[in-house]
């Protein structure tokens, strides 16, 4: 049976000298593996669609747990993500994300458009690479089930504060009287356990956010996509905002990744 869908190629493994299976995210299937035969040949119809960061319309069919290509058109490459090596390498990251992030047979709507939306912000230079990056991981974190609470303090209900306590293990955040609150009590039940356990509850990371990088998260997390850059921050206030983006998807995956260590060699600082 042959489907057609429209997928972004988040990874590539060559086989042989002509083949390749790629790791294709689409809005119906979530993360799909689809071999393309021959489509390293440069006189092959299914080289131009079938390239790296490629948003392209594939004609599938399906065997066992493999999907094949039998004909591709391209819709988009994001040629110009190339231009720089910071935008390659920052495409790069992004792509490893989603595609551990990306459930197999499940629909991923949200997180395609998310990272159409980036790659178009890489490829036009619209944004600083550092604030797509930031964008990118806290709303990926989000639709991966790892949304944060940015309403009000998790312990007054205060929405409107002049320093935030974000919590980033927790995905919470308190003012700093709740914070100093929270802290007592974690000490003194603490002091009743084990060493190791002492250990770990004063492990906590808690990043002291100001009003402008807090806006600035609520905002990555409930605007609409299709709006979800339209926003500035000065340079010291996106630094913050880069930082916490970046240890807050990092925590909750539980990992690092190589590609965003590549990413940093390369990126020029803010």
């Amino acid at each position: 049976m042959l489907e057609t869908v429209k997928g972004l190629i988040l990874r590539e493994t060559p086989i042989g000298d002509y083949d390749k299976i790629m790791t294709v995210l689409t809005a119906e299937h979530g993360k799909i593996s689809v071999f393309a035969r021959g489509a390293k040949r440069l006189k092959s119809p299914l080289f131009t669609p079938t390239q790296l960061f490629s948003y392209s319309e594939m004609t599938l069919y399906r065997s066992a747990s493999t999907y094949y290509i039998r004909q591709g058109a391209l819709v988009e490459s994001f040629y110009h993500i190339r231009d720089t090596l910071e935008g390659a390498a920052l495409a790069g990251y992004l792509a490893d994300v989603a595609a551990d992030v990306s459930q197999e047979e499940q629909k991923e709507e949200a997180l395609l458009r998310l990272i159409l939306n980036c790659f178009y912000a890489i490829a036009g230079k619209i944004k600083p690479p550092e604030q797509i990056k930031a964008v990118f991981e806290l709303r990926a974190a989000a639709e991966a089930g790892f949304r944060p609470d940015l309403v009000a303090c998790a312990g007054c209900g205060k929405a409107a504060l002049e320093t935030y306590y974000f919590d980033v293990s927790d995905g919470i955040f308190r003012c700093e009287d709740c914070f100093r609150a929270a802290q007592t009590e974690r000490e003194a039940a603490a002091s009743r356990q084990s060493e190791a356990d002492s250990i770990y509850h004063t492990g906590q990371l808690i990043a002291l956010l100001s009003p402008s990088v807090f806006a600035a998260m609520r905002y990555t997390i409930y605007t609409r996509l299709e709006r979800i850059f339209a926003f500035e921050l000065e340079d010291d206030a996106l630094r913050d905002f880069a930082s916490v983006c970046e240890k807050y998807l990092l925590c909750h995956l539980e990992r690092n990744f190589s590609t965003l260590d590549f990413y940093r060699s390369v990126c020029s600082p803010i």
